[in-house]
């Protein structure tokens, strides 16, 4: 079961990102989308109520990879780390994008680095509410520009992004 669950919704987000390309999100219904994905609309009703959970659910599944994939080890090995990541990841990025979901998304990853965030040496001296300023400050501040990277086709190499964000948060620090 959870195998056909899987080639289901690879095959709705396959189809997401192929109709996303030629229209707005907003505009793709479930029967195209199902005719699309070569999936029958009684399929995709047993598993979603609408368009937009199946991309709560790859936005799930992305989740739960990051957290399984990237560690706090030091400042430049966990943003090459998080850079890599959003690379792998970059269809689902550009379709929660497309789909309008961009705030979401920043939410959903931003939580997911403050827990990551929340042993750095940096911080331990902080107070509890200066750690919580300081990680959201940079958590968000590196994903925006992460997802901007991706948004824009990835204009520089992985760890040429990764040298200038871990550059500019030195800075700051």
């Amino acid at each position: 079961m959870v195998k056909t669950v899987n080639l289901t919704q690879e095959a709705l987000v396959g189809a997401i990102d192929r109709l996303v390309k030629v229209k707005s999100f907003t505009n793709i219904t479930v029967s195209e989308l199902t005719k699309v994905a070569g999936v029958s609309r009684p399929t995709f009703y047993r598993h979603y109520h609408n368009i937009v959970e199946v991309l709560n659910f790859e936005l799930a599944t992305m989740l739960a990879d990051f957290k399984a994939t990237v560690s706090f080890h030091n400042n430049s090995q966990y943003i090459l780390q998080m850079v890599y990541f959003f690379q792998r990841y970059s269809t689902t990025v550009k379709i929660l994008l497309a789909a309008g979901q961009e705030g979401q998304l920043r939410q959903k990853i931003a939580s997911v680095m403050i827990e990551l965030s929340q042993n750095k040496p940096a911080i331990a001296n902080l107070t509890t509410l200066n750690q919580h300023y300081y990680i959201v400050y940079h958590t968000t501040g590196l994903m925006t520009v992460i997802v901007d990277w991706v948004a824009h086709d990835q204009p520089e190499t992985p760890e040429q992004l990764a040298k200038f964000l871990d550059e500019n948060s030195r800075q700051i620090n």
